[in-house]
Order: structure tokens, then sequence, then C-alpha cells
């Protein structure tokens, strides 16, 4: 299930959230710190701000929700302030819109988050595997100079060794590798 922050003085804008993307969970506050609070407690997939805040702008609490937290981020804002905000967001990958609108600009710019929001997702899941792999590979090596270094082997001999090892214990090759690091496999 989506969850969405809004984070706006009026509940206008969560009736108008609700009425396009009725699924969703929303979490509505008023200010910033309220914001900050529940960004540190729960996991959200969208923030949408709507300028100005009380006691602050908002636009800062926009740039710490875009890099500190995997969400997407739409500001709202007045058409007068609308070129400076995404001046000042650009960097960020902030979503602008400069308010009044009509509903269906609203509509696209969730959507258009939201998508990006997965393909955020998909990309942070393809980087774990990456960054897994890299750390598998890394150890296989390190393994395999032990067993250079120790035993005077080739590095097809020991590249041989941990393959066949593997396949012997029905383990992955970097399983093996860690035990060979750790030296407790048996019969080097």
């Amino acid at each position: 299930m989506l969850k969405i922050l809004i984070v706006s003085p009026s509940p206008k804008l969560s009736k108008l959230v609700h009425e396009f993307m009725p699924e969703a969970q929303q979490i509505r506050v008023s200010t910033a710190q309220e914001a900050q609070t529940v960004l540190r407690q729960q996991t959200l997939d969208l923030c949408i701000i709507q300028l100005p805040l009380p006691n602050e702008f908002g636009v800062r609490l926009a740039r710490q929700c875009a890099s500190q937290y995997p969400i997407g981020v739409l500001l709202l804002t007045k058409k007068e302030t609308y070129d400076q905000i995404v001046y000042q967001v650009k960097e960020e990958g902030i979503f602008v819109l400069g308010i009044p609108c009509p509903k269906d600009m609203i509509y696209q710019a969730l959507r258009c988050l939201e998508a990006s929001r997965i393909q955020i997702q998909r990309s942070m899941i393809q980087i774990k595997k990456l960054n897994k792999k890299l750390h598998d590979d890394r150890l296989i090596y390190q393994a395999k100079l032990v067993l250079i270094e120790q035993y005077h082997w080739s590095e097809e001999k020991a590249h041989h060794y941990i393959e066949q090892a593997a396949m012997n214990s029905g383990q992955k090759k970097s399983v093996v590798a860690q035990m060979i690091l750790d030296k407790t496999l048996i019969n080097l």
C-alpha cells in the first residue's frame, strides 16, 4: 500500500489526494517539525509539501526528504514563487508545481512520482544484488590469495579447489571462501 506524507496547513490537499489515490494511506501534518518526526518513524513512498508552512517555508524539509529518504517529493507553491523554488531545488530531483493549477496536473505529478519511486526501488534492489556479488567475489579472491600464499598453489588450482569444495559441500563458493578465510575448512 502506498504511504503518502502530506505536509500542509490545510486539509483540502489531503481530500484532493484521497480523490486521486483512495487506496493510499495518508499521514497529514501541518508543520515541518511534525513531518520530520513522521519521516524518522515510518517508511513512506511520497511526500507532498504545500508551501509556505508555518514556522518555516518548507524548502529545507523538501531537500531533507529528497536527500535522506528514498521517496518522491512534490512541492506545491504559489505561481509567484514557482521559478524561485524550482531554481532552489533543481539539483535534488524534487517535482514542483505552481498552484493554482488544474487537478489533472496534480494527478499526473503524483503518478509520475509514484512511477519514479518504483524505478528507484528496483534500482536499489539491483544495487544490493550487485553489492552482494561484489562482496562474494572479494571473499573468493581473498580466499584464493590465502591458498596461493599458504600452499603455493597457482591461481587456477586455488580457484578449482574452491569450486570443487563448493560442489562437494553443496554450498556457495562465497561460503567456502569465508570458511577458508576463517580457517574452518577441513582437508586443506
